[in-house]
């Protein structure tokens, strides 16, 4: 299994740095949020001046309507704090949440704007994982952490602001050794942080492990492969449970150090109060503000070194996420063409292709030429490049420059959505979507009407086929069309393509692994579909073949033989063989076995 590699590391301030475009989208929040939290630390220490005032003035003194006044001003404060401290919890929540829409919208456009070898190198649990599980963690930075961090980040300096003003004496002994807790508590927490980033190494495995074998269970049942895949899975699940207990480990030590500073600072404070008390260098009310701020002091700190912790989850989820968003788009050059309409005129010039530079050409010098509304079948042996070829011609994979051209003009010139737009395909297993008949055949596009995709079934026969089994376009699709035949979802792909219309059309194996029963009807859809436009086939069915206008023999990346049927056969050369050896071919399955000529 492949390794989870994180490419892009990521500090505090590059976090920021890089949330920055996602927060000044939402800044009316974001400083709303700041102001709300200002003004409930502020007030949060007018109540310890409050009670030290009513100490100093309302019991030495002896005046009594002291109290009458702070206990109003006293209740005035509290209301005021709550309005407060409802604003920040609510601005920051907002804020976090919409700054998560606005990443996540972000991070799912780019995935899907990624070249096709992002997606066979990389387990789809893995990718699933950077969009659901590190999006959220990310988010808890927003609906938690930050609103935490910041809330008492602004109480601590309002805390100590108070202690200066009361006693810069005081204050100093009493937090002198809030440098050496504090930086035990951040040492620890940046252990923390590597184990987390083992931690979801090890979740992404365990993700990607379930998404393979739950999307090939058949075969995992099939091949007696259950017991073995639970012992892989289980040696993955404890791996994951060590370290998930190597991180418990190190949270508990988080509490017994704040603990001890908490104990430290409150004893200090007493005893060098007290020492200063008693030479009337503070007064007692001064003194019990003084205790009551420092009490303050404590409680935030555990809290933003708790959610420091929790920075340390956010960072290594940023980090996966950064990673993905760093990988490169498909490549694009500027000033590109997009044509309106495509004739489909095709003309390859001596292709050469291969996929890595230290892997051997899967193409080798192809020179074709199609023309327009001409039908061409490509044949050869597994291996041979003819899904290499058509992939080229849908830009899945950049083909050398200048060597495809569409109707004149360099692939490479022409935008991927553009010759995707113009280029249609039917493979032999086609994705089909959960929802209905009609989803999938219109795929949700709104310039797709109602009776395109009614007039598009009624052509490949596929209406038919649902009005005598008592369903209509509103029927349910099961997920991956498993309520439906192999040949209804051909059907289903045949009517997208009619419903889309494209002028180029590829067929890739579309009438492999059907049914007898609707061999016949893929075939009729087959010639609706191909008619008047260009038409590239890949087939094994030799009645498939039969009916272009030209065959294309491809040979070990090369062209070996192009023409007709009837000029290939008289050739003897390797499609002759290939027609004639029938059951025994590579190329031709058993229903050619009937129709071959010898």
């Amino acid at each position: 299994m492949h390794e989870d590699l994180v490419k892009t590391k990521i500090t505090y301030p590059e976090l920021f740095r890089r949330l920055w475009p996602y927060a000044r989208k939402e800044k009316l929040l974001l400083f709303s949020a700041i102001a709300a939290v200002a003004g409930g630390a502020a007030v949060a220490r007018m109540i310890p001046f409050l009670v030290g005032y009513a100490i100093d003035h309302g019991v030495k003194e002896k005046d009594y309507s002291v109290f009458i006044n702070v206990a109003y001003a006293y209740l005035a404060l509290e209301i005021c704090r709550s309005i407060f401290s409802f604003g920040n919890v609510y601005l920051f929540q907002r804020f976090g949440n919409r700054m998560l829409f606005h990443l996540r919208e972000d991070l799912m456009s780019h995935v899907q704007r990624l070249p096709l070898q992002f997606f066979n190198k990389t387990p789809t649990g893995r990718i699933v994982t950077r969009l659901t599980n590190d999006v959220m963690s990310l988010g808890e930075l927003f609906s938690e952490g930050v609103i935490a961090v910041f809330t008492q980040s602004v109480v601590i300096v309002s805390v100590v602001v108070a202690l200066s003003l009361i006693s810069w004496k005081l204050t100093l002994v009493s937090l002198i050794l809030a440098p050496f807790f504090i930086g035990a508590s951040i040492y620890l927490s940046n252990r923390i942080r590597e184990i987390l980033r083992e931690q979801k190494k090890k979740l992404s495995l365990i993700n990607a492990f379930l998404a393979e074998n739950l999307n090939g269970i058949k075969v995992v049942q099939l091949y007696n492969r259950v017991t073995r895949n639970r012992e892989l899975f289980g040696a993955l699940s404890t791996d994951y449970r060590d370290t998930n207990m190597r991180s418990i480990r190190a949270y508990a030590l988080m509490q017994p150090i704040m603990n001890l500073f908490n104990a430290t600072t409150i004893t200090s404070a007493l005893y060098f109060g007290g020492l200063l008390s008693a030479q009337n260098s503070i007064a007692i009310g001064s003194l019990v503000a003084f205790l009551m701020n420092i009490q303050d002091f404590i409680p935030p700190l555990r809290e933003i070194l708790e959610k420091y912790q929790q920075f340390q989850n956010s960072l290594t989820s940023a980090e996966r996420i950064f990673t993905l968003m760093d990988e490169k788009k498909e490549f694009e050059l500027e000033n590109l063409h997009s044509p309106q309409v495509v004739q489909g005129d095709i003309e390859i010039r001596d292709l050469t292709f291969q996929y890595e530079p230290e892997l051997p050409a899967v193409l080798k010098n192809i020179s074709l030429h199609i023309k327009a509304g001409e039908s061409i079948a490509l044949v050869g042996r597994t291996g041979s490049g003819k899904s290499t070829f058509i992939s080229l011609l849908q830009r899945f994979y950049d083909a050398p420059e200048k060597s495809i051209y569409v109707d004149g003009v360099a692939l490479e010139r022409i935008a991927r959505h553009e010759i995707r737009h113009h280029v249609g395909v039917v493979q032999q297993d086609n994705f089909i979507f959960r929802g209905t008949i009609r989803d999938n055949i219109g795929l949700g596009d709104p310039k797709v009407t109602d009776e395109q995709i009614q007039r598009a079934c009624e052509k490949t026969g596929y209406m038919s086929l649902l009005l005598r089994t008592g369903r209509d376009l509103s029927s349910t699709v099961d997920e991956r069309g498993a309520n439906l035949s192999v040949g209804e979802r051909q059907l289903i792909a045949f009517a997208r393509i009619l419903a889309f219309n494209p002028d180029i059309l590829i067929l890739d194996e579309a009438t492999a692994n059907i049914d007898s029963e609707s061999e016949h009807i893929i075939q009729e859809a087959t010639k609706e579909i191909t008619k008047g436009r260009t038409s590239i086939i890949i087939a094994h069915r030799l009645s498939t073949i039969e009916q272009c206008d030209r065959i294309v023999v491809l040979n070990q990346g090369e062209v070996a033989e192009v023409g007709s049927h009837a000029e290939l056969m008289k050739a003897q050369g390797l499609y002759y063989q290939f027609a004639s050896l029938g059951l025994k071919s590579t190329l031709m399955d058993a229903s050619a076995a009937g129709t071959a000529e010898p």
